[in-house]
């Protein structure tokens, strides 16, 4: 598989999701706050990596409930390539955790694990159903892709990670947005309450917020680190600025609530292959 397939089969509109078994090399010197020398930003992107390798794995147990039921060849497919794809994620990130910790000091495979306890523990107590869950999930990937599309658009924002770092999160960020509406078109063929969906997105989007703040303070904590006025001014332009993120996820979010709402209505094929042009490498490491 080269670029060029890979972007011929966007134009033509083909819904193939490619894993790419990518193996980042994060030898990389690092300041403990690595993320543009900002505590604030430094623990939220940590904080924000902590939740991938359990959160990912759930997106995956929730569709795989419901696999059994899709007839559609092509969304079967589909789910084939998400559970790829979001597998890589889960290696990469455990990863990059791991490598954080073991250079800087910060303790994110701590807080990784933290999460990974507190999904384990929502699913054995809170009674939720399948459908309820699935609905999680579907929530949180329209989340993941408007932020993916938010870093693509303004590739500035990834650049102020070490680049290693800005490579990882520019391929997740594509990868979100290629397999944006998989576990919607599940939900929508197997279960197909949009009502039952704007609730779980309003429950979904405070725990989320909520405990990424958590986390990220948590991490600070652990650090005994106040914040600088510097790291504080930045954060607030990193989220209320010309190119920032509540800014830019605002209007595609409040999207979602729309009664004929579905992940493809926005087209980001641009920047997937303006990514596939910068990264070619990256972009050609396709799981055969």
């Amino acid at each position: 598989m080269n670029t060029s397939v890979g972007i011929e089969s966007i134009e033509q509109g083909i819904a193939r999701i490619f894993p790419r078994n990518v193996r980042f090399d994060f030898d990389v010197d690092m300041g403990k706050y690595w993320y543009d020398n900002n505590s604030l930003l430094t623990a939220w992107m940590c904080a924000l990596s902590s939740m991938f390798p359990a959160g990912e794995k759930e997106f995956i147990r929730s569709i795989r409930a419901f696999e059994h039921q899709i007839t559609d060849q092509r969304l079967k497919a589909e789910i084939k390539g998400f559970i790829g794809q979001e597998g890589f994620h889960q290696l990469n990130h455990k990863r990059v955790n791991a490598y954080i910790e073991k250079q800087t000091g910060l303790r994110v495979t701590d807080l990784e694990r933290e999460v990974a306890d507190s999904i384990s523990t929502m699913l054995k107590t809170a009674q939720l159903s399948d459908a309820e869950l699935l609905a999680s999930t579907v929530c949180l990937e329209h989340i993941t892709a408007i932020m993916g599309e938010w870093l693509l658009a303004n590739g500035q924002v990834a650049k102020l990670a070490p680049d290693v770092f800005c490579d990882l999160i520019l391929w997740h960020a594509v990868e979100e947005l290629e397999h944006k509406s998989v576990a919607f078109d599940v939900y929508m063929q197997c279960v197909g309450d949009r009502e039952l969906l704007r609730r779980v997105m309003v429950f979904t989007s405070l725990s989320f917020c909520f405990g990424l703040l958590r986390l990220q303070c948590r991490l600070l904590w652990w650090e005994r680190k106040l914040p600088s006025f510097r790291d504080i001014r930045g954060t607030f332009k990193f989220n209320f600025g010309k190119s920032g993120v509540i800014r830019h996820v605002l209007a595609p979010y409040l999207r979602f609530f729309s009664k004929d709402f579905h992940p493809n209505n926005s087209d980001e094929s641009h920047l997937i292959r303006q990514w596939m042009r910068d990264y070619p490498e990256l972009a050609e490491a396709v799981l055969k």
